[in-house]
């Protein structure tokens, strides 16, 4: 029988940052500091030297899956416009149009040969689920698919060794689920199946996921506010609980949205945390999102 999970004490963590800042998504940790989209200010941002959120560039298209080229550059994933762009210039260059091949596309993985990995959401919400694939953008420009079946395939992360892709099926009834894939030499995916299942989609969804150097999968779950650390098979390990700012937003509450490993050692769990739920959220710039971290016994991948 398995260990209990343990849980992290909430006075190990601390704000990274806080105010001004809307709905944030895709935590990823590259080149020495944490790098996030956020929704619903249409601005891609990375934190300074200091802490404080710089922009690095507007994405009127609504930012949101976000990635890194081989040489160093930002891609990132416009919902809106259904287009991956490549950032660095005044204007962001379109890499590909989405459009045919996917329906509201959002979170992406990058791999270390420059293939994006892109969930698309498939449906219109209210409407009856609609099984997909992943999209999969070659740096050539070639768009393939890959799995079948996927409902709102939503966080995505891959294995240090490259080998292993696993994808968070948001909404999947009766049980939300992070299925994984092996990933073949020229970027195909195989082996599709369970890395894990959970609750009903209307209590334990599933957003952004990271995965760390022991191939476990930390996942956020907005409806109950937690982080979780789990292993394939299921196993959870580690849980973090994270409760509402009611000094700063009186009304809010606290949904778990994404998060990274980063820090000098790669062991510093970097967490996505909106005081707005994201089933209200609209494109409304009232909404209101912070960047807490705290640190984890595991570290992550470095890039």
């Amino acid at each position: 029988m398995s260990n209990s999970p343990r849980v992290l004490p909430a006075d190990a963590r601390r704000i990274v940052a806080q105010g001004g800042l809307g709905y944030l998504e895709s935590a990823r940790w590259h080149d020495g500091t944490l790098w996030f989209s956020d929704m619903t200010r249409y601005k891609v941002y990375r934190l300074s030297s200091d802490g404080r959120p710089e922009v690095v560039a507007d994405v009127p298209g609504r930012p949101s899956g976000l990635g890194f080229d081989p040489d160093g550059a930002p891609m990132v994933v416009a919902i809106d416009d259904a287009q991956l762009l490549r950032l660095g210039n005044a204007t962001p260059e379109k890499l590909a149009d989405l459009a045919p091949v996917a329906f509201h596309p959002n979170d992406m993985a990058v791999d270390r040969n420059g293939r994006a990995y892109i969930g698309p959401q498939g449906y219109v919400f209210g409407e009856d689920p609609v099984g997909v694939s992943l999209v999969v953008c070659h740096p050539d420009g070639r768009i393939d698919t890959g799995g079948e079946d996927l409902i709102f395939p939503n966080g995505i992360a891959i294995s240090g060794d490259g080998r292993t892709l696993v994808v968070a099926e948001s909404f999947r009834a009766p049980r939300t689920r992070l299925t994984a894939f092996t990933v073949t030499d020229d970027g195909s995916l195989v082996d599709q199946r369970v890395f894990a299942e959970f609750g009903s989609p209307d209590t334990e969804t599933i957003d952004g996921i990271c995965i760390d150097s022991e191939g476990a999968v930390w996942a956020a779950f907005p409806w109950i506010g937690e982080f979780r650390r789990v292993r394939d098979g299921g196993e959870v390990t580690d849980i973090i609980r994270i409760t509402p700012d009611t000094e700063a937003y009186p009304d809010g509450g606290a949904f778990a949205v994404d998060l990274a490993l980063g820090g000098p050692e790669m062991r510093t769990l970097y967490m996505l945390i909106s005081d707005t739920n994201p089933q209200r959220l609209g494109n409304s710039m009232d909404a209101t999102g912070r960047i807490e971290a705290i640190e984890v016994d595991v570290a992550g991948i470095r890039d």
